[in-house]
C-alpha cells in the first residue's frame, strides 16, 4: 500500500492514491478540473496548429466528458466514537466534513458521556455492530476518503482493518480509486495517561500500513518512535502500569524531539506523518510550527525522510477539546481536493487555526471547550447590530465625556465652534449623501432602494437646510472655511469602503452617522430634560430635536435592520468587513465632533 511514488513531487509517497484540485469549496468539491496530474500528457499532433498546449487542453475537455455524471460532493467517511458536547469524535468530524464541503458518512465505535470537563462513562461497540455499519455504508455509496479515529480495543482495530483491506480489494476490482485513509492513532491523552489497552496500542500499530498519513499527538508520536520520554505515561497492559515503551522519565518533550519522532516515525514505517505543535502552544510557547514528514527515495546517506515545517504562531487559548479529531478530519476531506500532501497539510493547519483562533468566543461549557467550526460563517449567536454597538462602547464613552458635546448640552458652546463643525458636516454631507444615493443603486430589495433614496434627499433637505439657516442667524460667512483634515479623513474612508464594491461594507460605513447621532440625540434630550432647561431659550434646541425625532429615530432602526439582515447571509470576510467598516467610521465621527473645539489643520 505503501511503496508507490508520489507523482506531484516525485517523492516517495506513502500511498497511490493521488486525487483532487487546490480549489477552495466554493465550488463543487467532488469535480476537479484543473487536476495536472490526472490529464495525461499527449505528444502534439503534426500540423500548423498542433501544439502541447493544445493537446492538453484537448485532454481535459476530454477528461470533464468522461466526469459528466461526476459527484458534487467529495465523499468523506468517519470512523470514530461520539461526543454528545459536540466537539470531538463523529460530531467533530460531521462538523468539519461540512465547514469543508464535503458530504460525511459515520460509524461509530463508541458511544461516551463526556463534556468539556471530560469523559465520565464509555459504552464500546459490539465488534459485529461496527461491521454492519461498515459494511452499510461500503455496500452502498461511494468513498473517497476515510478518517479513522478512536477504536478502543484490539477487537474494533481488527474488524476495521479486515474491513478496509477488503473494501480496497472490491475497488480495485472494480476500478475504482481507492480511498485516502487518514488515521489518527488514538492512544494517549495530551497528558499522556492511556486511554486504551496495550493490545490494542500494538493492534493499531497494523493499521499504519493501510493509512495514508498518521496524525499521532507528542505521547503516541513518542510511543510509535520506541522514544523514552515524560509521555506517555502509567500505561501498562491494563491501562495502568509500564509497558516498556516510552514510560521512562527524560524530561519534558521540546519541538526538536517532536521533528526527531516524526522523522524516525516516517522512515520507519514508510508512512506520512503530521506531527502537531499545539502542546507547546499550550505550555506557553509563541511558536506553533506543525512537521510533516514525507517518505521519500533515499539519497546517498540520507534517511529517505522530507520534512515539512509548516509555520504558525499560537493562538492563547484553552480551548481546546477535540483539536486533534478536528485536523485528521480536515486533512481527509481536504485531501481529495488538493494535488499534494503538502498542500492539503497546510490549507488544514490555516483552517483550524482560524478555528482555534474563534473558539472563546463560543462560550460552551465550563472546561476546555470546542473551537468554532463554522467560524468563515457570520456569527449567529449575535445581531450585527448587537455585536457593534458592543465593540463601539469605548467610542461612544468618549464621546458622551467630551468637551463639545458637554459645552453644547449646556448650552456655553461658543458659537464659532458650532458653526465651524456644521460647515465641515456640511462638506462631508455633500459625499454623504452621495454615498447614500450609491447604496440605493447597488441594493437589490426595493425597499432599500427606496429607503436610501429617502436617506440621501433628507440629508440635503433637512440637514443641509438647517446649516443654511444656522448660517443666516449667526452671520458665518461659509464661503470662507475650507475642509479639514479630519473631514477629508471621513470621506475618503467612506469612499475607500465603497470602492470594495460590497454592499455590505458601503451601508456598514455610512451606519454610524445614524446611530452614533440618533444616541447622542436621544442622550442630549435626556440631559437637558433632567436638567430642566428651557429647550426654547436653549441655543442648540433645534440641533438636538433633529436627531432626537422620532423620524430620524425610525430611519436609523431601518438602517440597521438593513445591516443585520445583509451581514446574517454574508461569509466570515463580509462580515469582518462590514465590522471594520463601522467601527473606522465611528472613529471618525468622535474625531469629528472633536474637532469643533480643536480645530485640525484645513484646506483639503
Amino acid at each position: 500500500m505503501n511503496t508507490e511514488f508520489d507523482n506531484n513531487s516525485n517523492h516517495h509517497g506513502g500511498s497511490h492514491r493521488e486525487t483532487g484540485s487546490g480549489s477552495v469549496p466554493l465550488v463543487p468539491t467532488g469535480i476537479d478540473p484543473t487536476r495536472s496530474e490526472s490529464v495525461p500528457s499527449v505528444e502534439p499532433k503534426e500540423g500548423r496548429h498542433a501544439s502541447p498546449a493544445r493537446e492538453r487542453l484537448d485532454a481535459i475537455e476530454r477528461r470533464g466528458e468522461s466526469r459528466v455524471h461526476a459527484p458534487s460532493r467529495v465523499r468523506v467517511l468517519s470512523i470514530e466514537g461520539s461526543d454528545p458536547i459536540g466537539g470531538a469524535g463523529t460530531m467533530a468530524d460531521m462538523k468539519t466534513f461540512t465547514a469543508l464541503g464535503v458530504f460525511g458518512y459515520a460509524a461509530m465505535t463508541s458511544v461516551l458521556a463526556q463534556n468539556t470537563r471530560g469523559v465520565s462513562s464509555i459504552v464500546t461497540m459490539d465488534p459485529d455492530f461496527l461491521l454492519a455499519q461498515l459494511d452499510a455504508v461500503g455496500g452502498d455509496a461511494d468513498i473517497d476518503s476515510i478518517k479513522i479515529g478512536m477504536l478502543g480495543t484490539r477487537d474494533l482495530v481488527s474488524i476495521v482493518r479486515g474491513w478496509l483491506v477488503r473494501l480496497e480489494a472490491d475497488y480495485e476490482h472494480a476500478g475504482k480509486k481507492k480511498p485516502v485513509v487518514v488515521l489518527d492513532p488514538v492512544m494517549y491523552a495530551k497528558s499522556g495517561d492511556c486511554l486504551i489497552t496495550s493490545e490494542a496500542r500494538q493492534a493499531l500499530r497494523t493499521l499504519i500500513p493501510l493509512a495514508d498519513i498518521i496524525t499521532p499527538n507528542l505521547p503516541e508520536l513518542a510511543f510509535l518512535s520506541r522514544t523514552e520520554t515524560s509521555r506517555p505515561k502509567r500505561c501498562g497492559s491494563d491501562g495502568h502500569g509500564s509497558d516498556g515503551h516510552g514510560s521512562r522519565s527524560t524530561g519534558p518533550a521540546t519541538p526538536a524531539d517532536m521533528e526527531r519522532w516524526a522523522r524516525d516515525v516516517c522512515a520507519r514505517y514508510r508512512i506520512r506523518v503530521y506531527a502537531k505543535a499545539g502542546a507547546f502552544a499550550l505550555e506557553g510557547a509563541d511558536d506553533c510550527t506543525d512537521i510533516l514528514a514525507e517518505p521519500v527515495p533515499p539519497d546517498r546517506g540520507g534517511d529517505g525522510v522530507r520534512i515539512i515545517r509548516m509555520e504558525g504562531s499560537a493562538v492563547r487559548t484553552s480551548n481546546v477539546h477535540g483539536t486533534g479529531d478536528t485536523l485528521s478530519s480536515s486533512l481527509a476531506a481536504l485531501r481529495p481536493q488538493c494535488r499534494s500532501w503538502e498542500e492539503t497539510a497546510r490549507r488544514a493547519k490555516t483552517w483550524i487555526t482560524g478555528a482555534i483562533a474563534a473558539a472563546d468566543r463560543l462560550h460552551i461549557g465550563r472546561g476546555h471547550g470546542p473551537v468554532d467550526f463554522t467560524w468563515r460563517h457570520a456569527p449567529t449567536g449575535l445581531s450585527f447590530s448587537a455585536d457593534f454597538w458592543n465593540r463601539v462602547e469605548p467610542v461612544r464613552s468618549r464621546i458622551s465625556s467630551m468637551e463639545f458635546i458637554r459645552r453644547m448640552v449646556a448650552g456655553t458652546l461658543d458659537p464659532s465652534d458650532f458653526s465651524f463643525y456644521l460647515h465641515q458636516d456640511d462638506l462631508y454631507l455633500h459625499d454623504y449623501t452621495s454615498l447614500l444615493a450609491l447604496a440605493s443603486a447597488r441594493a437589490h430589495r426595493i425597499e432599500e432602494r427606496v429607503f436610501f433614496g429617502e436617506s440621501a434627499s433628507f440629508g440635503v433637505q433637512e440637514g443641509l437646510g438647517f446649516h443654511a439657516g444656522w448660517y443666516r442667524d449667526h452671520g458665518f460667512d461659509d464661503s470662507r472655511a475650507p475642509m479639514s483634515e479630519v473631514t477629508a479623513a471621513y470621506i475618503g474612508h467612506e469612499h475607500r469602503m465603497a470602492d470594495t464594491g460590497s454592499y455590505g461594507a458601503l451601508i456598514a460605513a455610512v451606519m454610524p452617522c445614524f446611530w452614533l447621532y440618533a444616541a447622542m440625540g436621544k442622550e442630549l434630550r435626556t440631559q437637558v430634560e433632567r436638567a430642566h432647561v428651557d429647550m426654547g431659550a436653549h441655543p442648540y434646541a433645534q440641533w438636538i430635536d433633529m436627531y432626537s425625532d422620532a423620524g430620524f429615530l425610525d430611519r436609523t432602526v431601518r438602517e440597521l435592520d438593513i445591516c443585520d439582515r445583509v451581514a446574517a447571509g454574508s461569509s466570515i470576510e463580509e462580515y469582518q468587513l462590514m465590522m471594520k467598516s463601522a467601527l473606522l467610521s465611528a472613529e471618525h465621527e468622535y474625531r469629528f465632533f472633536e474637532q469643533g473645539i480643536e480645530r485640525p489643520a484645513v484646506g483639503f
